[in-house]
């Protein structure tokens, strides 16, 4: 019996989907044949350098932290200065995720946005962050010379209209 309410589950549905109006053929006849078409929707604005959208930094972080760490890697043992920590390693960097972003392997990353990412939850700390920080900042090191990545972040999305109590 189980298996019978199953199998005419599907038949079931498309008859009672069938059962509405039926159209007869002056019905067909007399149909309107226009589609009415959207507008595409409006291309966002060309960025300044050095910008970067905020939809896009949400996006990044709605997918989490696992996919992000997918596409950069680090070498497992962090940096040491004078028996400190310094930073990590950059090991290697998805091409197409990181094309124009002056980070390549063997560039060690010290901090983002300021924070320290010594410990995994500083790092996770620091990421959460983005989608209401105003800059990304990433401050690196390459053959021992102190560089600094800066974007600022642009509001690309209508703000969100708090719901009003009835």
């Amino acid at each position: 019996m189980l298996l019978r309410s199953a199998l005419l589950a599907p038949v079931s549905v498309l008859l009672v989907a069938g059962c509405g109006h039926a159209a007869t053929p002056a019905t067909v006849a007399s149909a309107p044949t226009h589609v009415v078409v959207a507008p595409p929707p409006p291309r966002p604005a060309a960025l300044a350098e050095g910008a970067i959208r905020r939809s896009t930094i949400r996006s990044v972080v709605e997918a989490g932290f696992g996919a992000f760490l997918q596409k950069v890697s680090v070498d497992d043992q962090p940096v040491f200065v004078g028996g400190r920590f310094h930073g990590f390693r950059i090991a290697s960097l998805e091409a197409e995720s990181f094309r124009g972003v002056d980070l390549r392997p063997g560039d060690v990353v010290i901090r983002v946005d300021g924070m320290s990412i010594e410990h995994p939850e500083e790092a996770i700390l620091a990421f959460n962050a983005l989608p209401v920080a105003s800059e990304l900042r990433v401050d690196y090191e390459r053959d021992g010379v102190a560089r600094s990545l800066r974007y600022q972040i642009v509001d690309d999305e209508a703000p969100a209209t708090p719901k009003r109590a009835k």
